[in-house]
This record gives structure tokens, C-alpha cells and sequence, in this order.
């Protein structure tokens, strides 16, 4: 077992992952709602609040886990709902490029 934070993981499972911003977007926080320009594919993407949210938290500091944490507290949900929510908005930033870890 390994042994990070207040979890434990078996050998072989990974840990969860530090997400952080590529930098290779510009980005426009509108408040509501976040504004990605790609310029690379001439491409606009637009995240929700709760996908700002989402992407705001992933500051290199905070792994999945607390991501999904810190949004189960702000949205008063379950933590399998926040799990799933926070691991399919990552899984489509990190293949958008707009997150790294």
C-alpha cells in the first residue's frame, strides 16, 4: 500500500493526479462561465460554472480527489457525484490540452 494523504492505495493502483493549466490556451474567466481560445486549431471552448469551477481548483496544489472534495462541499452533493462529475470534466480538459499534470 502507498500511503498519500489521508488515503491509501494498493501497489500498482496510481495516485490521483496534480492537475494544473498547460498555459498553451488563452483564457477569459467571464464569471459564470470560462473562455478558452485555441489558437493552434482556431477554436473556442466555453467551460459552465461548474466546469470553471472545476478548472479554477486545478492550481498544481490539489490532486483529483480534493478537486472533487471541493466541489461536493460548494454544491452540497455526494461525493460520488462530485467524483464523477470532476473526473469527466478533467479527462476532457486534459484531452482538450488545456490541462497537464
Amino acid at each position: 500500500m502507498i500511503p498519500t494523504g489521508d488515503r491509501i492505495y494498493p501497489v500498482g493502483m496510481t495516485t490521483p493526479k496534480i492537475p494544473k493549466p498547460t498555459g498553451t490556451f488563452e483564457g477569459t474567466d467571464l464569471g459564470d462561465e470560462y473562455l478558452f481560445y485555441d489558437r493552434e486549431n482556431d477554436r473556442v471552448h466555453v467551460l459552465n460554472t461548474t466546469a470553471r469551477e472545476i478548472f479554477l481548483l486545478c492550481d498544481g496544489k490539489r490532486n483529483e480527489d480534493e478537486i472533487a472534495c471541493s466541489l461536493a462541499e460548494s454544491y452540497d452533493l455526494e461525493q460520488a457525484t462530485a467524483g464523477k462529475d470532476t473526473q469527466d470534466t478533467l479527462t476532457r480538459l486534459y484531452d482538450l490540452g488545456v490541462l497537464g499534470s
